[in-house]
């Protein structure tokens, strides 16, 4: 009866993280609602088999470090101590918690294939989503219009409620694709042709989110698969990758401006170059860097425990006086303020490690999942600097996940 139990739990933990990774770009409830199930299938599992091998992976101990020097900030805090503490334990909580239930989960490869395959379904339907936003006007998932950055630019943002947040998904989406593509293609495999098509209409899609962000987060990827491509094989493929794309970028942005000088109607709501310098502009969002000198004031004032978990926008208009009240602009930033050096520098060395690690073990296993895995981390940390993606709960959830599926396939790998 106990072994029925703990299978009932086993696979129905399974099942939710397939469903929170489904329903990420479109429902926090939902989010919400799988975690709790796969938060308590863990538990029942660990009560009725208290086996935590699979936590056996040393930089787990600096990711435990990181949450109780987060928790240390709670002294700070002052006034906001009780929201300190829920965004400590009820946020963070919840995101480390995660990467943990995921690692535990994960005890077969194919259920990370299974996990690759339910989030590009859902991709999937988050880029047909974004297209007819583009198209009409609206996207179909959660019915939501195009955004306009100033007067100039019309962005796409699919299910999510911004433009950065779709492109913050989109890095995580397109080096998966990428990375199958390149096996399918090494191996001749005729579903090259549809992950290739999907590939195409991915990156259509980031371009129209204006999100530079993304586009950094991708251009840092693609220089770090040139960098671990070992065969030439392989490195052929990326290269015609990233030349067409770079093709691709450039012609959509020339082919618009002639347009536009053809016609009385300015479009240029489609030049993708001219959004790459928007941000000098007169007119352009260069607030992002009044933002930025707030968290250094903030980091002045506190840098060993920060001024307090969640409490950036609390104090934000005591920095910033008659300014829309604002997230840094910045993760690393952030958490710098909020929670302090010792936070920051555990966060960093965590992340390089498992980077490190991952590296390694594709360099020894020449998996392709993990390398997708891996280099969706990647352009996320990248994407990172310049948003605070790791504080909106469904794209925080993507990435502690994608941790924890590369450090359950660095686990499985090792044998």
């Amino acid at each position: 009866m106990r072994d029925k139990i703990y299978n009932f739990f086993k696979y129905s933990g399974e099942f939710a993280l397939y469903g929170l990774l489904f329903f990420l770009p479109i429902s926090n409830a939902l989010i919400e609602t799988f975690f709790g199930i796969a938060l308590f299938s863990f538990i029942v599992r660990k009560t009725i088999k208290p086996d935590f091998s699979s936590f056996k992976f040393w930089p787990n101990f600096i990711l435990f470090l990181f949450f109780i020097f987060i928790g240390l900030s709670l002294l700070n805090s002052g006034e906001y101590f009780q929201k300190s503490l829920w965004a400590w334990f009820a946020k963070w909580g919840q995101y480390l918690g995660i990467c943990f239930i995921v690692q535990d989960t994960i005890w077969d490869k194919k259920i990370l294939k299974r996990i690759a395959i339910v989030f590009l379904a859902s991709a999937a339907l988050v880029v047909a989503s974004g297209f007819t936003q583009h198209l009409f006007g609206i996207e179909f998932l959660r019915g939501r219009g195009v955004m306009h950055i100033g007067d100039k630019f019309r962005a796409i943002t699919s299910s999510f409620s911004h433009y950065n947040s779709l492109g913050v998904y989109m890095v995580v989406v397109i080096p998966l694709l990428v990375s199958l593509f390149i096996y399918a293609l090494k191996k001749k495999n005729s579903i090259a042709y549809l992950l290739g098509l999907f590939l195409f209409f991915s990156f259509t899609a980031d371009i129209l989110t204006f999100s530079r962000g993304s586009w950094a987060g991708l251009t840092f990827f693609f220089i770090f698969l040139l960098l671990l491509s070992r065969d030439w094989a392989d490195r052929r493929i990326v290269i015609f990758i990233v030349a067409s794309f770079g093709i691709y970028f450039v012609s959509i942005s020339y082919f618009a401006q002639y347009i536009s000088s053809q016609s009385v109607h300015s479009i240029t709501a489609f030049l993708p170059t001219e959004r790459l310098f928007f941000t000098f502009q007169p007119g352009g969002d260069s607030d992002r860097f009044k933002y930025w000198h707030v968290a250094f004031k903030m980091i002045q004032e506190n840098p060993y425990f920060g001024k307090g978990v969640g409490t950036f926008m609390d104090y934000f208009s005591k920095y910033l006086p008659g300014v829309k009240v604002s997230y840094a602009h910045n993760c690393y930033l952030q958490i710098f303020a909020e929670t302090g050096v010792f936070s920051l520098a555990s966060f960093l060395f965590y992340i390089i490690t498992i980077l490190f690690l991952g590296v390694k073990s594709f360099l020894a296993k020449n998996d392709y999942i993990i390398l997708g895995i891996l280099g969706g981390c990647f352009a996320y940390l990248v994407h990172a600097f310049f948003d605070t993606s790791l504080y909106s709960l469904p794209l925080a959830f993507l990435f502690w996940m994608w941790v924890g599926c590369l450090a359950a396939l660095i686990r499985l790998n090792r044998g």
